[in-house]
């Protein structure tokens, strides 16, 4: 295995203009807070005011965009780095605590699918020795409450239990991981239509719901005003560009 190159970035920051920049903060801040547009006029110190904070954004990029890219590039060379050296550990060991969960799995599902055959089996003898010890207590004279107790001691006995062939280690635990996939997502919206309860689950999340807008946006942008979608609506957002 090759060893990680070293991660090298030079970083080139000049702080003096910060200073000059930072000074006007409060005056745009306060600028934009209280700039109302009413009028024609409130609307012109509104776009002079708009290319005033445009250029002081400009000013701040140029100062901290070649820190921002620097880092970044160190950050991605060292995430790199980092997984380049796991790998040749990490995806076998993966694999191999994959298999060594899915053997410790199988062999309780095998033990656990012996044991119900055992308990049925079981069951069947119970019920075929109370039958034959109920004659044989009636052939003697016993009462009914003496013929009944002895039958459901009988078919109270349990059958041997089997253990699996292979146990986890003290240090290891192994339970059973589930999720689901969508294979038919007509099938699938179908039922969700006619599920109360998946409606509801689905109606509250917020994942689900920002996942369908997002497709619904890309709809609205290509229809705009024609675009009609039963259970949504059209949303306009006005959005001004200042060129300069």
């Amino acid at each position: 295995m090759a060893t990680p190159a070293l991660v090298e970035v030079q970083i080139k920051y000049d702080k003096s203009p910060q200073s000059e920049l930072a000074e006007r903060v409060p005056e745009l801040s306060e600028d934009l807070t209280s700039c109302i547009v009413k009028d024609q006029t409130s609307l012109n110190r509104a776009n002079s005011l708009i290319q005033s904070c445009n250029e002081w954004l400009k000013a701040v990029d140029r100062i901290m965009d070649p820190v921002r890219e620097a880092t970044h590039k160190a950050w991605k060379m060292s995430i790199a780095a980092q997984e380049e050296f796991k790998a040749p550990v990490e995806r076998p060991l993966k694999a191999l605590k994959a298999a060594a969960a899915k053997f410790i799995a199988d062999a309780q599902a095998e033990a656990e699918r012996k044991q119900r055959e055992a308990d049925a089996e079981q069951r069947r003898l119970n019920a075929a020795e109370a039958r034959r010890t109920a004659k044989i207590l009636a052939d003697m004279g016993a009462s009914k409450t003496q013929i009944q107790e002895v039958k459901e001691q009988i078919r109270d006995k349990e059958a041997p239990t089997i253990q699996p062939r292979a146990e986890a280690a003290p240090n290891m635990s192994v339970r059973m991981l589930y999720t689901a996939e969508i294979t038919d997502l007509k099938q699938f919206l179908t039922h969700l239509a006619q599920a109360p309860y998946l409606l509801s689950l689905f109606g509250y999340s917020a994942t689900f719901k920002k996942a369908i807008e997002s497709e619904l946006r890309g709809e609205a942008t290509k229809r705009k005003e024609t675009y009609k979608i039963p259970g949504t609506k059209l949303v306009k957002t006005p959005s001004g560009s200042w060129r300069g």
